[in-house]
């Protein structure tokens, strides 16, 4: 009867170990390839493509992003002058936690800067300013 009891928890043991070494092996551990695009015209713009493992199909991500131009950016923070004598001078494309923004200087009529407003690159939309922005 010992011997008997003995050979059952041995194969019971076996199976357990070959099962865990299966399903260890079948495991989906996801890899990651990062690659840097260059467009010309746009800033550098992050692929990532994300493969996982003992699977035929394979999950891309791909962002291009469409930056508007400075000559619009212009023209979009001059909607927003409130103050007579004050009007947009040249953007500066500036990346801000990520985010890459025109910062488009107010001048008054004596070329002094007296503010700017911030405008999104990507979406167009006036995202804040100083000084003489409203």
């Amino acid at each position: 009867m010992k011997k008997i009891v003995v050979t059952v928890v041995v194969i019971v043991a076996i199976l357990g170990i070959a099962f865990a070494a299966y399903s260890n092996s079948n495991s989906k551990n996801p890899t990651t390839n990062n690659t840097t695009n260059n467009t010309t015209g746009t800033s550098n713009v992050n692929v990532s493509n994300t493969t996982p493992i003992n699977t035929q199909t394979a999950t891309t991500s791909n962002k291009t992003q469409s930056i508007i131009s400075p000559a619009e950016a212009q023209e979009i923070a001059t909607k927003y002058i409130e103050q007579a004598g004050i009007t947009a001078s040249t953007p500066k494309l500036i990346n801000e936690s990520g985010t890459q923004i025109y910062i488009v200087p107010l001048i008054n009529t004596n070329n002094t800067t007296v503010g700017e407003i911030d405008i999104n690159a990507i979406t167009g939309k006036n995202v804040g300013g100083a000084g003489g922005a409203p």
